[in-house]
């Protein structure tokens, strides 16, 4: 007789009759009993498993009303052959392109945007990462960032706040603190004037979304933040770069520009200028302000990096001397802990920053409470002040240590800035490289960089690359620029090569009267 095995729970509501009827149901549909196979005899299981013959049959009755089994007179009964609905065939449609293309917005088809997010590499996994956007992950302070973290959770009254906290402005807490550490910037302001975004990116955005309309102007620092390029672009504005020198922002050409161009926006990093690490100079704050009040254009100052400063104390913000509340001021703890956080912070004029509030609640309800309370408990405990300090000691070495690598291994004709604060050294190199072969090169020897394109919106910058310093230990820094010196040099060499042999005449012709002569 077939091993059935089954074991009956007399302890159970189900009736012992439907327990074998599952068990055997169990057994076919696990191919254990296949198609075909005559089980036993009522009688013979009943007397095996010593239960009542009535039970068996009423078993065997289940399972052929599910149609698991079949009975022939005379014969007995077997397992039925299971016929398995085939599977529908997928017949491969004939290949049709929706129209996609012609659905787009005309300001997410712009040429600019998509020719600015073709620039931004990432390239994650090489050990020379000089790329920008990165820290060190073992400088962070863990346990003043552990306990912060913990801390909201650990009182109730805390607890309540943040599960009924529903402000899109933000948690209240933090832009209490916010603001009182602003007066360090020299910015007098109140929890009222704050708005929490998700990172600087976002403040852009929602400032570019509620001020700017397709086509209207927009200035921006050349070479400046690629981000603060794709915003605008985004939002169909004309993005306009007016240069900038050892004093940031080049006024004079700004003034020009406004003379002859209605802006209806100013987009300015002047504490540490992105990607150069200038410092806008005293004359050019004076003279951007005036500028800003004669033609009233409104100024958004990102003032990203100010907590890095690396020869003198930072000057105070641009928003400090407003006194029309024409400027946008906003700010990250991105730079000073990590960027994954994104959470940021935009002060603005009361009326603006009620509709920059509105904007943002089209997309979303406000940044994580979370991260805002611990935030705010790592600002009230001085924890990110202590940070700070640790990381402005720990970065200007790794200043010096870039600094005196590149001028230690680069080759004749390659210049690079001092930087006045951020976190990059912004590098000039001589003319003629192959953005491109430069690139592959150095990423087949593990170097990772900015390249010089991705800071300006008019296809110039091949002849720069910025080098961040933040992420890397002194000793891989001077690695890091001995590979790269290298790469430039077999790159100036193989420019040599090729400016030769184009430069070389061809080998005279011989005419058949020469031949003939020979």
């Amino acid at each position: 007789m077939l091993d059935i095995a089954f074991t009956p729970d007399r302890g159970s509501d189900v009736a012992i009759a439907r327990q074998l009827a599952q068990h055997l149901a169990g057994l076919i549909d696990a191919g254990r009993l296949t198609a075909g196979t005559r089980l036993p005899p009522a009688r013979e299981v009943a007397s095996a498993l010593r239960l009542g013959r009535n039970t068996v049959n009423a078993a065997y009755a289940q399972l052929a009303a599910r149609g698991l089994t079949t009975g022939h007179v005379g014969r007995g009964t077997f397992v039925a052959s299971r016929t398995t609905p085939p599977r529908p065939t997928v017949v491969p449609l004939p290949p049709r392109e929706f129209g996609w293309a012609g659905l787009f917005a005309r300001a997410g088809r712009s040429a600019t945007v998509s020719s600015l997010l073709r620039r931004v590499a990432i390239t994650d996994g090489l050990p020379f990462d000089f790329g920008g956007g990165r820290v060190d992950p073992d400088a962070l302070p863990v346990a003043d960032l552990r306990w912060a973290f913990a801390r909201p959770f650990q009182t109730k009254a805390t607890l309540r706040a943040m599960a009924a906290h529903r402000d899109p402005r933000g948690w209240p807490p933090l832009r209490r603190e916010i603001a009182r550490r602003l007066t360090e910037r020299g910015i007098a302001c109140d929890a009222a004037d704050v708005a929490i975004v998700s990172g600087l990116q976002h403040a852009i955005d929602l400032t570019a979304r509620t001020v700017v309309d397709p086509g209207d102007a927009v200035v921006m620092e050349q070479p400046g933040y690629f981000g603060a390029a794709l915003a605008f672009a985004g939002c169909g504005a004309d993005v306009l770069g007016v240069d900038v020198d050892q004093e940031g922002l080049d006024t004079d050409r700004l003034a020009r520009l406004l003379r002859v161009r209605r802006v209806k926006l100013v987009y300015v990093t002047p504490a540490a200028q992105s990607p150069t690490g200038v410092v806008l100079s005293d004359a050019r704050r004076a003279a951007l302000m005036a500028l800003a009040d004669e033609y009233q254009v409104p100024i958004f100052e990102d003032d990203y990096d100010s907590e890095l400063r690396w020869d003198t104390p930072a000057r105070p913000a641009l928003k400090a001397g407003d006194r029309a509340g024409q400027i946008v001021y906003a700010g990250t703890f991105s730079k000073v802990l990590f960027p994954g956080l994104r959470v940021g912070w935009v002060v603005a004029a009361r009326p603006l920053l009620e509709r920059l509030v509105t904007i943002r609640a089209l997309a979303d309800f406000g940044t994580g409470v979370v991260e805002q309370a611990a935030l705010a408990t790592l600002l009230a405990t001085r924890g990110l002040e202590r940070h700070v300090r640790r990381m402005r000691r720990l970065y200007a070495e790794r200043l010096a240590a870039l600094q005196a690598a590149l001028a230690r291994e680069m080759p004749d004709g390659v210049r690079w800035l001092a930087p006045q604060g951020g976190h990059l050294v912004w590098v000039t190199l001589p003319a003629g490289l192959d953005p491109e072969r430069l690139q592959h090169a150095a990423h087949a020897c593990g170097v990772v960089y900015a390249r010089g394109e991705l800071f300006f919106t008019d296809g110039r910058g091949g002849e720069h690359l910025g080098l961040a310093f933040t992420s890397l230990g002194s000793d891989a820094i001077a690695d890091g620029i001995a590979r790269l010196a290298g790469v430039i040099r077999e790159q100036l060499a193989a420019r040599t090569r090729r400016t030769a042999h184009t430069r070389q005449p061809a080998p005279r012709r011989r005419t058949r009267r020469s031949h003939a002569a020979h």
